[in-house]
């Protein structure tokens, strides 16, 4: 059995925001990059980011 998706977008999320250079002008946030990869309304990620950051 593999993590789920929600799990799997909270791992992403730590790894890009960890790398991701504010200073260097990057286009999309952390959070955008995530929610392109999985497809998913920015709002929704943030509220699974959320809640796991929370357990």
């Amino acid at each position: 059995m593999g993590q789920t998706p929600e799990r799997r977008m909270f791992l992403m999320w730590k790894a890009v925001k960890a790398r991701h250079d504010y200073r260097r002008g990057e286009p999309h946030s952390p959070l955008m990059k995530v929610a392109m990869r999985f497809g998913r309304p920015i709002r929704e990620v943030r509220e699974i980011i959320d809640s796991h950051k929370s357990a």
